[in-house]
């Protein structure tokens, strides 16, 4: 079977950091706002002690909220240093998407992996590449310029009709 589409995308260390910067605006506030949602209940919930008289369960609370502040900080910076300092990223891996009616299948020296649509949580596209997301933090890069059967115009159109409401444009 002739796939419909069919991509060739080097992750480069550019296009990576490419993929953090959009992932990062397109995320940002939601990520803050959860943050200070569940900050302002710890704060809450350590006042409520200390006006109670309750000092370690108030101390205890803090510890959390501590923990909570560096994990909310710290994850997302260990998260991306690490995946940056990956093998896949620093020896410019090079991806093979191919596009069926039914599922995609992605090739490279790592293997080859099949992946139905329904499967992709969302994709996004901007002025150079498009990215299917496959959790809210794990994406595939495809290069516009890296069709090597169809384009991007066309896949745009083919990924709309796939995904609806998943895709959105930038």
């Amino acid at each position: 079977m002739e796939p419909l589409f069919k991509n060739k995308t080097i992750l480069s260390k550019k296009n990576y950091i490419e993929l953090v910067k959009f992932h990062q605006n397109k995320n940002n506030w939601k990520y803050f706002l959860y943050t200070a949602f569940y900050a302002f209940l710890f704060i809450i919930c350590i006042s409520i002690q200390i006006a109670s008289k309750y000092y370690f369960p108030a101390i205890l609370f803090f510890l959390f909220f501590l923990a909570f502040l560096a994990y909310r900080l710290i994850e997302p910076v260990y998260k991306t240093k690490k995946e940056y300092q990956s093998e896949k990223i620093q020896k410019n891996l090079v991806n093979y998407y191919l596009f069926y009616e039914k599922y995609l299948r992605i090739r490279n020296k790592m293997g080859n992996f099949k992946l139905k649509y329904n499967k992709i949580y969302k994709a996004f596209e901007n002025d150079n590449f498009f990215y299917l997301y496959i959790n809210k933090d794990y994406a595939f890069i495809l290069e516009k310029s890296g069709f090597l059967i169809g384009n991007a115009d066309s896949f745009e159109k083919f990924l709309k009709n796939k995904l609806r409401f998943k895709f959105k444009e930038n």
